[in-house]
């Protein structure tokens, strides 16, 4: 599953990168995680700007419910984002970033199909707990 939410990464960086949703995207994302990078993404094209860079991640599985039907876990990913900034799609300038802490917590839950694919549904970004 670890693979999965790092395709999913892999995918959510290309999306904002490119300001077009990455092809592989729906291969590792559904649900609300899904959702939501549709709609960064959208917000983003909205304000003219993509992200350049890259977070510094360290995912690691929090649990798995194997009694579960389908099997269901958490990964929990201490995201540093210092060196993964916005700026503006046409002239490559920085555009205003949130200020605050730039390494915090994402929470994410997967679960895993029949068919034994794994497929991430949630991911959160706690602001207000860093790392």
């Amino acid at each position: 599953m670890l693979e999965t939410y790092e395709g999913m990464s892999a995918a959510e960086l290309e999306t904002y990168a490119t300001g077009k949703l990455a092809p592989e995207l729906e291969t590792y994302a559904g649900h609300k995680a899904l959702a939501d990078i549709k709609s960064t993404l959208f917000w983003y094209q909205q304000q003219g700007t993509v992200m350049r860079g890259e977070p510094v991640r360290s995912p690691e599985v929090d649990t798995i419910d194997t009694t579960s039907d389908p099997l269901r876990a958490t990964i929990v990913d201490c995201v540093d984002s210092n060196g993964y900034d916005k700026v503006k799609k046409g002239s490559g300038k920085a555009a205003a970033s949130p200020s605050g802490p730039r390494r915090h917590y994402v929470t994410s839950t997967a679960q895993r199909a029949r068919t034994g694919e794994w497929k991430i549904y949630t991911s959160t970004i706690e602001r207000d707990r860093t790392c």
